[in-house]
């Protein structure tokens, strides 16, 4: 990233996170689970047959699509008790119900094995307090065999977007305020072997929180992280 980018360039640049504001409704971004989430996996072949797991997932929701469309991307995703992986899932189908809630459902592997798995999963998205989504369903074997995994009221949250701007001498990194708990890390390239955390003081100027440092030559890269 140039030191001092076009806002239009800073956003590409920050890998695109995007936020919802605080609102009753359900509506279109990128969300991702809290620190701590689990699920429940059972089947035939699940150790004791039943276990609690965590689950790790950045989900994007496009409500404005025809028909409204998910992706969700799980660093953990399971599969009938094994070790846990790396996950693209995409739905195929997906509806506004009349309550207001999204409902989406798709071939869980498909990313794995285009031509169609009897892996699916069906999954409802309802609107919380303070910009909160709230995700339930299940994942699980369509062909007969016992598996599932239960996704029971589970907390996402919209992933902050940070804005680049230019004042002075400096560079400006600035994400909503309302998103409370976040570092702000940078590193020299993508993708990073390592994030170092700014130091540098944070501003509360208006519903923004603001952090100034100094414009170099070098590209850098920022990012947040939630503690």
């Amino acid at each position: 990233m140039n030191k001092a980018p076009s806002p239009s360039a800073a956003l590409s640049l920050c890998a695109g996170l995007l936020a919802s504001s605080a609102t009753a409704a359900l509506t279109s971004g990128v969300y991702q689970t809290l620190p701590g989430a689990t699920v429940v996996e059972s089947g035939d072949v699940v150790p004791n047959g039943s276990r609690v797991v965590p689950i790790s997932a950045i989900l994007t929701l496009d409500l404005d699509a025809a028909p409204p469309s998910l992706t969700a991307v799980f660093s953990n995703a399971v599969l009938e008790g094994r070790e846990p992986i790396e996950l693209t899932v995409r739905s195929s189908s997906g509806a506004r119900l009349m309550d207001g809630k999204y409902w989406f459902t798709g071939d869980y592997l498909r990313d794995l094995y285009p031509s169609g798995t009897q892996y699916g999963f069906n999954w409802r998205f309802s609107a919380s307090t303070n910009g909160e989504v709230v995700w339930n369903g299940h994942i699980g074997w369509w062909g007969g065999r016992l598996w599932d995994v239960t996704i029971s009221n589970l907390t996402i949250v919209p992933k902050p977007r940070l804005e680049i701007g230019q004042a002075g001498s400096k560079v400006t990194v600035s994400w909503l305020a309302a998103h409370a708990g976040y570092v702000l890390e940078r590193a020299a390239a993508l993708p990073a072997a390592e994030w170092t955390t700014v130091t540098n003081s944070v501003e509360i100027i208006g519903d923004r929180s603001v952090v100034a440092v100094e414009a170099g030559s070098s590209q850098e890269y920022f990012r947040l992280r939630r503690l």
